[in-house]
């Protein structure tokens, strides 16, 4: 009866347990290196929205009150800086479907208060405010165009970064978690 001989068995079973036990990892890894491209590409639309501030009969500076008539072009310099200052990634979470996620957007509150706001504007209200509009805003769709132009770079980072860790896996089997 004839022998097959394997060589290097084990050196293979000893890698696909090593890409076993870092699989975790390597999809924490992927995540953050692509939130962090979308952040980015998101930060540099929001750095390009335009800026509005309008004066009221009684001479006062209103922070991003247009009109029906005459909308604001976009969120006040104040506002426009709380969005960048908030703009950030959930830590990495895991659903009852076993789907691991990460959401970027905005936290906290901006410097422009009032009598309805005293701590402060909502950073969230006013980026749904700016992206969708309003009576008295004009739309700036940054969200979209951020998705638009960064979704591709993103996805990439993502490919890029799991191939490299996939390769460290291979190429040193015994040096990982």
């Amino acid at each position: 009866m004839g022998t097959i001989k394997f060589s290097g068995l084990d050196q293979y079973a000893q890698k696909l347990t090593a890409l076993e036990r870092s699989t975790d990892s390597v999809i924490q890894k992927s995540l953050e290196a692509g939130a962090g491209v979308a952040a980015d590409e998101m930060r540099a639309q929001i750095e390009r929205l335009p800026t509005s501030d309008h004066v009221s009969k009684t001479g006062k500076s209103h922070p991003w009150w247009g009109t029906p008539e005459h909308p604001a072009r976009g969120p006040s310099e104040e506002q426009k800086q709380g969005l960048l200052d908030s703009l950030g990634f959930t830590p990495i979470s895991v659903d009852e479907k076993g789907l691991v996620n990460i959401k970027i957007g905005f936290d906290g509150y901006n410097s422009v208060k009032s009598k309805r706001w005293p701590n402060g504007e909502p950073n969230l209200l006013i980026a749904r405010a700016v992206n969708s509009g309003t009576s008295f805003m004009a739309a700036n769709s940054f969200a979209k165009d951020a998705r638009a132009k960064g979704g591709r770079k993103a996805r990439k980072e993502m490919e890029k970064t799991m191939r490299n860790e996939f390769q460290n896996v291979f190429k040193n089997p015994g040096k990982l978690p």
